[in-house]
């Protein structure tokens, strides 16, 4: 009988400990905003913007998104910010860095939210998924009109919002 002491410790220890401490690969992450360009003469048609640059503005500074750097693309996926229910970007058409300075045409984009976070589990942590409020964009720019697709920012595979040019 007293060979047996060491089976409760043991099922504590089972109980309370993961099968594994380390996050599978497949795990869902924190979803970006996917955003998908479409030609303002003919709605249902994608149109590629030529050398497009997003930086994202925190704290009035502007931080270039490595992914988008002058690339000629028709869809984007951007992360929003999650320590704010907010997120500000500013994105450039036909980009050119000039010794650091950004230029182009220019477009500034505020997007509101809200913020849910999911337990996944210890050892991958928590998650975050969005609920569009608003989507909103500069006048003055090269956008000419936005259409929010779903507000639910759940995954990436759908596009979230619709931006016309």
């Amino acid at each position: 009988m007293n060979k047996c002491y060491w089976i409760f410790p043991l099922l504590l220890t089972l109980l309370y400990c993961e099968s594994d401490d380390i996050c599978p690969e497949t795990t869902p992450t924190t979803p970006r905003i996917i955003i998908t360009f479409y030609d303002i003469n003919n709605p249902d048609e994608k149109k590629t913007v030529e050398s497009l640059a997003v930086y994202a503005i925190k704290n009035n500074q502007m931080n270039i998104i490595n992914d988008i750097y002058g690339i000629n693309t028709d869809s984007i996926a951007i992360p929003l910010r999650d320590d704010e229910a907010f997120s500000n970007f500013k994105f450039y058409k036909d980009f050119d860095d000039l010794d650091g300075n950004p230029s182009g045409i220019e477009d500034n984009i505020y997007i509101d939210y809200e913020i849910s976070s999911i337990f996944i589990s210890r050892a991958c942590g928590f998650i975050n998924n969005y609920n569009l409020l608003n989507f909103l964009q500069q006048d003055t720019g090269w956008i000419l009109d936005n259409l929010i697709l779903t507000d639910s920012i759940t995954n990436e595979n759908q596009a979230h919002v619709k931006i016309l040019h």
